[in-house]
């Protein structure tokens, strides 16, 4: 048996959904990625760059997604957060 060494892993590329900031310099941003392989939805949640949540939706789940996303928006923007506006180049540089 041959070692053949750590093996290459493809990550499946995120984007980012919504940027938030607050006074002081904090940032969060909602990030989104799709999981072909089981044809899945996922979003991630950061905050000063540290992951906070993440959460898959697949088979019956997938309609779920829109709704806990929109709670998670709908969160940060009731904890005083402002919503930053994302143009489709800076969206898609991530």
């Amino acid at each position: 048996m041959t070692f053949a060494g750590p093996r290459d892993t493809a990550t499946v590329p995120m984007h980012v959904l919504h940027r938030f900031t607050k006074p002081g310099g904090q940032w969060a941003e909602i990030r989104e990625r799709t999981v072909t392989q089981f044809h899945a939805l996922e979003f991630f949640v950061f905050v000063d760059g540290s992951l906070l949540e993440s959460q898959m939706f697949h088979g019956g789940r997938v309609a779920e997604y829109s709704i806990s996303l929109e709670a998670r928006i709908r969160q940060f923007i009731d904890d005083g957060w402002q919503s930053n506006t994302l143009d489709e180049t800076a969206n898609q540089a991530n």
